[in-house]
């Protein structure tokens, strides 16, 4: 849990990149509002499903952005996954706003980070519906833009 004292994890993970803590919060405030307006509480815990296959691992598609999809219940993250068909055991990992973007800045590979609205589950070709954040997009925000 966080302390009052304690910044964010993405603070401290930007810093290590270069950036400032200053604009690190910033960026973590404007996408905090960004899930606001998508309904979502200011401290909401995602759930990120895992496959098996290893991080660095080539699947085939060398140099393609990878996607991270993030649900805002277990179940919605289970569905989705036994729907398309991703891996016989489920794997979830639970995870803060705070935590997602220190991953997506951290991992070159992840292009886009989709935080998917609990509804009923897409056809298996489709991606749920949601708040879309790219990496260029985190990136700009902590050059300040």
């Amino acid at each position: 849990m966080q302390t009052p004292d304690k910044p964010p994890l993405f603070i401290g993970i930007a810093q290590q990149y270069g950036f400032s803590a200053e604009a690190a919060q910033m960026a973590l405030d404007r996408v905090g509002m960004q899930l606001s307006m998508h309904g979502y509480a200011r401290h909401t815990v995602f759930y990120v499903y895992r496959t098996g296959k290893p991080a660095g691992g080539s699947g085939g598609r060398a140099g393609r952005a990878r996607l991270l999809l993030a649900f805002p219940s277990a179940d919605a993250a289970l569905s989705f996954a036994q729907h398309s068909g991703l891996g016989a055991t489920p794997r979830l990992l639970a995870m803060n706003v705070s935590q997602l973007l220190s991953v997506l800045l951290q991992r070159p590979s992840i292009g886009t980070l989709l935080f998917a609205t609990e509804t009923e589950a897409p056809a298996v070709t489709y991606l749920p519906h949601g708040f879309r954040l790219e990496r260029t997009t985190l990136l700009k925000l902590l050059q300040g833009g």
